[in-house]
């Protein structure tokens, strides 16, 4: 589950809002609970697959990631707000950046709108 999921505002997301909707997320089109839920599995099914164990990674740990959407829905930041290990940030940061676009962006109240949220990357061996 992503935490800390914050409109432009920085307020906790509401029935109002809706999170940027991923081509995978398309179908979902009235409920904001099920558009959530296919946003945060696309996300953890996406750095899943794309994440690697950095070369020289001596510990298990948790990365979390702070990603910025504008209010066209383009990643417009990508950046680690805490982490266990410097080379884990990296390798999480870079995962991420290399989310696809979303082909709608989050909106509050029907309107465009930045949004932001905070993934956890966890890395186990």
């Amino acid at each position: 589950m992503l935490v800390g999921q914050k409109n432009s505002g920085g307020v906790l997301i509401s029935v109002d809002e809706t999170v940027p909707v991923f081509e995978h997320c398309e179908h979902i089109e009235e409920d904001a609970n099920a558009q959530q839920t296919c946003f945060n599995r696309f996300i953890m099914s996406h750095i899943m697959n794309e994440l690697q164990w950095p070369e020289g990674l001596e510990e298990n740990g948790r990365v979390f990631v702070e990603v910025l959407f504008d209010a066209t829905g383009k990643i417009t930041q990508v950046e680690s707000v805490r982490s266990y290990d410097d080379l884990a940030a990296i390798e999480a940061v870079r995962a991420i950046k290399s989310l696809p676009d979303p082909v709608e962006p989050a909106k509050q109240q029907g309107v465009n709108s930045n949004y932001s949220c905070i993934i956890p990357v966890s890395f186990e061996r």
